[in-house]
């Protein structure tokens, strides 16, 4: 395990400083809220300590500090994003509020405990409130900090996929029995849950992988999570770059985000299932007005649940095919 974490650690690119007194990233985009309507949703991109674990498909330790969070640093953070963003908010009667610190709520040394009042004062107006935690890290914490907020809490957590080989590789230091006592302890709490989902993790056969990836999705939402986020892997973390290097790995294409579309099935009610657009110009396999055209599609089924037919009922044009 030392050796594994060494490993991963020896692959990262240089760390980009980062201060946990400095204005967070954030953004204001629209969500749906799995009964028909969309939701103004701010997403605060907080900056503290890295997470314990060395997950190798993670990216985000590059956004995080070494040294544990200081006392007041993420409540600091909270007032300049908030203030900001308040400058040019629309009035809405519901708002929700992801507070994404690239690392887990609940860990002491990333979001110090005595911090978590005013954190919750500072969530009072948004209707529904989002952290992110490992499932190991799920406890009774995840009620306690609950009970502090007059919003609805979701815990969102990485299932990544229940492939064997994949969970093995991705060294996530959790088990499908550890995520599933983690969803039934935030059910417990009355406490909503959120997955991210990999398409096509390295340890998958590449022909079958669009078929591991809905079998992940069909685990979590067999499971009641209410929102799955379906995450394509990219690069930039090191140790996926060494896959790609060696030649052992290559990154999910655009045909296999057609072949993940064509397999959608009826979603359960009160459930968002959502595909991630994040660094979507880096999708091979695709000219640009194939890409741009699948962008829109799949922008349009995150909101509204459904995927529009291709122009002309084409999936793509002849070189993208």
């Amino acid at each position: 395990m030392h050796s594994t974490r060494k490993r991963i650690e020896s692959l990262r690119p240089s760390r980009s400083p980062v201060s946990p007194w400095a204005i967070p990233k954030f953004l204001v985009a629209e969500e749906p809220d799995g009964l028909g309507a969309m939701v103004e949703t701010t997403t605060l991109f907080l900056i503290g300590a890295e997470c314990p674990f060395r997950c190798s498909m993670c990216d985000l330790w590059q956004h995080t500090t070494v040294e544990p969070t200081p006392p007041g640093a993420i409540p600091h953070q909270m007032d300049l994003a908030l203030e900001s963003i308040a400058r040019t908010a629309r009035p809405e009667s519901r708002r929700w509020l992801k507070l994404y610190n690239a690392s887990n709520f609940f860990d002491d040394r990333s979001i110090p405990i005595q911090d978590w009042e005013r954190i919750a004062q500072r969530c009072r107006g948004f209707e529904r409130i989002v952290v992110e935690n490992h499932p190991n890290l799920c406890d009774r914490s995840i009620q306690e900090f609950a009970n502090m907020l007059d919003g609805r809490l979701e815990v969102a957590m990485g299932l990544e996929s229940i492939h064997p080989e994949a969970i093995a590789r991705m060294n996530k230091s959790m088990s499908l029995s550890d995520f599933d006592r983690a969803v039934d302890l935030c059910r417990a709490f009355d406490v909503d849950v959120r997955v991210f989902i990999l398409l096509h993790p390295p340890g998958i056969d590449r022909q079958e992988s669009v078929d591991w990836t809905w079998k992940t999705v069909r685990y979590a939402l067999d499971r009641l999570v209410r929102h799955a986020s379906v995450i394509p892997v990219r690069p930039g973390n090191g140790w996926i770059d060494q896959q790609i290097a060696d030649g052992s790995y290559e990154l999910p294409s655009f045909s296999m985000v057609l072949d993940f579309f064509d397999c959608l099935p009826a979603l359960p009610s009160r459930t968002v299932l959502e595909f991630d657009l994040w660094d979507w110009g880096k999708i091979g396999g695709a000219c640009n007005a194939c890409r741009e055209g699948m962008r829109s599609r799949i922008a349009c089924f995150n909101e509204t649940q459904r995927i529009a037919p291709w122009a002309g009922n084409a999936r793509g044009c002849e070189c993208c095919l």
